[in-house]
């Protein structure tokens, strides 16, 4: 049984969270392969310290739908067919990604995701619900079958987390302890987050073995 495991990452959370995914789907058999996403143009790679007008730019754009050229590494990994697909999905705003999205809107992702199971993990924040729909709607426009989808979220509050984020962004370190004397949790997904990740793969590969057999078994 082979799985791909697509991600995009600025920040290295959904990087660490694949390769952990990776672990588990070897650990249980599966033959797994990690493919990064990234935005083709080098105009439009995104890293830090970002200023206000970027982070604006591409927060809008993903509320908006915007997608844009995308690049893989490997670039042969969206040519193969899989027994499931593990897709990781940021969260800009509410909304996926605008590399998210650039995928599962473009040819690749019809050939890929076409009579496939398809898992999600959502890396965010806090907001989650409507990238999760989002995402699911768009697997399945393209002919994939979704499976299952969780939020692998980042620790702290609302307020706190988001102070964390924006100023993670805008800065090169690993961001402020406090802001106006108040502690500020660290940046990036929760230990709960990371340690759940092997445990919900391995229930997303178990039911796309089973969506596997009941395909099977109806035809």
């Amino acid at each position: 049984m082979r799985c791909l495991i697509l991600y995009y990452s600025m920040t290295g959370q959904a990087e660490k969270s694949a390769a952990l995914a990776a672990d588990a789907a070897r650990e249980n058999g599966w033959d797994a392969t990690i493919c990064r996403m990234r935005m083709s143009d080098p105009a439009d790679v995104l890293a830090r310290p970002m200023n206000i007008a970027a982070s604006k730019k591409w927060t809008q754009g993903a509320q908006k739908g915007m997608t844009v050229p995308l690049a893989f590494d490997p670039p042969e990994a969206v040519t193969q067919r899989y027994d499931a697909v593990l897709l990781f999905s940021n969260t800009w705003g509410d909304h996926p990604s605008v590399p998210v999205r650039s995928f599962l809107e473009s040819p690749d992702a019809k050939a890929l995701l076409a009579g496939t199971p398809v898992g999600v993990y959502v890396v965010c924040r806090r907001l989650w619900e409507k990238n999760l729909a989002i995402v699911r709607g768009l697997i399945e426009n393209a002919g994939g079958r979704f499976v299952g989808g969780e939020p692998f979220m980042h620790p702290g509050g609302q307020v706190g987390s988001l102070i964390q984020t924006i100023t993670y962004l805008y800065r090169t370190d690993s961001g402020r302890k406090r802001f106006m004397g108040f502690p500020l949790p660290r940046y990036g997904l929760s230990d709960e987050a990371i340690a759940r990740v092997p445990g919900f793969t391995r229930e997303l590969l178990a039911a796309a073995r089973t969506d596997k057999i009941n395909v099977e078994g109806a035809a």
